[in-house]
C-alpha cells in the first residue's frame, strides 16, 4: 500500500491492470501502427511495474556496490586503477545490481 494513500493500491498494481486492460480490450481491435504503438506503451508499462517492485532492491544492490566511493564515477574511476581487484563483496554487489537491471529491462517469458 502507498505510504500517501493507506487505502489505495500500489501504484505497480494500478500499471498492472491498466496494462492489462489495455492488452486484453483494445490491443485486439487495432492493427497496423496503433496496435504497435499500443503494445510498447504496454511494454513501457511492464518496465516500470518491475522498476517499481524492485527500487528497494536496486537501491540496496547500489549501495553495496558503492561501497565506500563517493558516487558511481569515483568507484569507475577505482575498477579502472585496479584498487579493487579481488573485491568479492564489490564483484557480488555489481553481479546483483546487473541481474537486477536485466530483470527490470527484460520482459519476463
Amino acid at each position: 500500500m502507498s505510504e500517501s494513500f493507506p487505502d489505495a493500491p500500489a501504484g505497480a498494481a494500478l500499471l498492472s491492470v491498466a496494462r492489462q486492460s489495455l492488452l486484453d480490450e483494445v490491443a485486439p481491435a487495432l492493427s497496423g501502427r496503433q496496435r504497435y504503438v499500443l503494445l510498447m506503451a504496454a511494454n513501457a508499462m511492464g518496465v516500470v511495474m518491475r522498476e517499481i517492485a524492485q527500487a528497494g532492491a536496486a537501491a540496496g544492490a547500489w549501495e553495496r556496490a558503492l561501497g565506500g566511493a563517493e558516487s558511481p564515477a569515483d568507484l569507475v574511476a577505482a575498477i579502472r586503477a585496479g584498487r579493487c581487484d579481488g573485491d568479492a563483496a564489490l564483484h557480488a554487489a555489481l553481479v546483483e545490481t546487473t541481474r537486477i537491471a536485466a530483470g527490470i529491462w527484460k520482459a519476463p517469458g
